[in-house]
């Protein structure tokens, strides 16, 4: 069966490898692994590769993208409004939308598109896009 975990050792093992330029490949408990690449050149570039659920994409490329602050802000923007952010969903917070939790826009508007990019985040929130390269704080 699969799992994020399987999954991730095993590009961990492939990459592993002296031709591919990884070095110092850690693995934590979830579904990432950290490390750094050096290139042709003998440049070190640091990795951080992740492995999440297709419906949680967006929701882990706009924590990753940053920035800290801009994340912050927009989770504090969110729980102001009753709701939950994460990198991983929105989650309603009672009494929004009943008397339990609710995955937004999955279980509250059956009918919505689906979640695929920051921007329809942004758009949940009622907030206006900012490219990454705009959140830098």
């Amino acid at each position: 069966s699969y799992t994020k975990k399987s999954h991730i050792c095993k590009l961990k093992r492939n990459l592993h490898t002296p031709a591919h330029g990884f070095d110092n490949l850690a693995q934590d408990q979830f579904d990432r692994i950290f490390g750094a690449y050096r290139t042709t050149e003998g440049r070190i570039r640091r990795i951080d590769i992740i492995v999440v659920p297709y419906i949680e994409r967006a929701f882990a490329l706009l924590s990753w993208t940053g920035s800290r602050l801009v994340n912050r802000n927009m989770r504090q923007y969110a729980r102001d409004r009753n709701i939950f952010l994460c990198a991983h969903c929105l989650i309603s917070i009672p009494p929004l939308f009943g008397p339990t939790p609710k995955l937004i826009p999955y279980e509250t508007h059956p009918n919505a598109k689906w979640v695929e990019a920051e921007e329809d985040i942004f758009a949940m929130l009622g907030l206006p896009y900012m490219r990454p390269e705009m959140r830098n704080a």
